[in-house]
């Protein structure tokens, strides 16, 4: 059994993506990179990205127990600027693990680098008396 994080949101193209550079792209998408001593991440598994479906970027596929998305988003662009020195990525994807506590989102900084960033809940953790669940409750407040 592993943990699962899910993932919601695209990360664009900073410019819009030829033909190739889409080739390139779907060529990796679900590789296991322990099969590419060329990429030197022994240390990543799947890419569980897929190229959305207007080609305006990419967002997660939907794979159970993803791991590592920093760091491929971060090999995707470092393979990527190797042959298209212009290519990049913009936006946020927002991810939420198994553990209700560990929510957070990948964003592309302002290097063109994607960084991992803490998101704080908001509300008071709350215990389900019928399911065991924990959520976070945050009520309005009246007017």
């Amino acid at each position: 059994m592993g943990y699962s994080t899910y993932f919601k949101g695209e990360l664009k193209f900073t410019k819009e993506a030829t033909g190739s550079q889409l080739a390139v792209i779907k060529s990796m998408m679900g590789q296991d990179c322990r099969d590419h001593p060329e990429w030197k991440e022994p240390d990543l598994y799947y890419i569980d990205l897929k190229i959305t479906d207007d080609f305006s970027g990419l967002e997660w596929n939907g794979a159970e127990k993803t791991y590592g998305m920093v760091e491929c988003v971060n090999l995707i662009i470092r393979v990527m600027k190797k042959e298209y020195p212009n290519f990049g990525l913009k936006g946020k994807m927002v991810a939420q693990g198994e553990d209700i506590d560990d929510r957070w989102e990948l964003v592309i900084d302002k290097n063109g680098d994607a960084i991992k960033r803490d998101i704080l809940p908001v509300g008071k953790k709350i215990l389900c008396p019928h399911c065991d669940e924990e959520f976070y409750f945050n009520p309005k407040e009246d007017d």
